[in-house]
């Protein structure tokens, strides 16, 4: 199935196209030993390829300024703000749940770095309406990361969208979108879907009976469902490098499948509208 036309790429770094890669599709998740994802989640296929030319005319190719909910932009935090990050050394561990007790060893460095970090955002944000969300911890070499951990067990979600604030599927695009920023010491990936949810919507409308109730819930599983050809492309994150995203507005997850040491990002939400 060919990429229709939704979101766009928007970036200032050279090369960026090499940066993304796109497959033939979704598949159910399987089970593995140690890893359990929820029913009716469904993850990237691992068959990726370059980009093409179509592919990139679609992703790239856009006139005028588009609407914040509609991009997805990647670039690079300032080598100041790098050299901040790296007197952390958040880069140099190897356990995930020693991130929080290494940021906490480091308090007065990170109220500096909170500073920076909001001079660097206020570019991108037109009312400065942001906030710090969290600093994500995820483990190497898995097909999606998001997962909820309960009755001491972690489940996996696949794919999905986020649900950040109350919204409902027309209103998705008035929920603002995030910033992520990498502190690993390895390239992470963003698998994505290119489409808003609204055309999701559409989509999977024209598939299932009627009086089918498709919610921000279910969504997800009934588009993979009936559209499991869909490409979904992958965006590589380099270390230090950040996108900023409509997370409520399409279907995505992070991916480290290829790692080998923690997958550490920073994360704030909220409205940058500027980019």
């Amino acid at each position: 199935m060919m990429l229709k036309r939704g979101l766009v790429i928007k970036s200032d770094l050279p090369d960026i196209a090499q940066q993304l890669t796109i497959n033939s599709g979704t598949s159910g998740a399987v089970n593995e030993v140690n890893l359990s994802y929820a029913a009716n989640s469904f993850i990237p296929k691992r068959d990726w390829q370059p980009l093409n030319s179509k592919a990139k005319a679609v992703l790239f190719n856009h006139s005028g300024d588009m609407p914040s909910n509609s991009v997805i932009r990647i670039g690079k935090v300032p080598d100041n703000i790098e050299e901040t990050f790296r007197k952390i050394k958040l880069h140099e561990l190897t356990n995930p749940d020693d991130v929080y007790p290494t940021v906490r060893q480091h308090e007065e460095i990170v109220k500096g770095l909170a500073t920076e970090l909001d001079g660097f955002f206020e570019q991108f944000s037109s009312n400065k309406l942001y906030k710090f969300h969290r600093i994500t911890r995820a483990m190497p070499n898995r097909d999606t990361i998001t997962c909820h951990y309960h009755d001491e067990q972690f489940t996996y979600i696949g794919l999905h969208v986020d649900r950040s604030r109350l919204y409902k599927l027309h209103t998705a695009h008035k929920s603002g979108n995030r910033i992520s920023i990498n502190l690993g010491n390895e390239s992470r990936c963003l698998a994505t879907v290119n489409l808003s949810l609204i055309q999701a919507y559409n989509m999977v409308r024209k598939k299932v009976a009627a009086g089918t109730t498709i919610t921000p819930r279910n969504i997800a599983g009934l588009f993979f469902q009936h559209y499991p050809d869909y490409p979904v492309v992958k965006i590589e994150v380099k270390p230090y490098q950040y996108y900023i995203a409509p997370t409520d507005n399409f279907f995505h997850d992070a991916t480290t499948v290829g790692m080998k040491s923690v997958d550490i990002t920073l994360v704030y939400t909220g409205n940058f509208d500027k980019i």
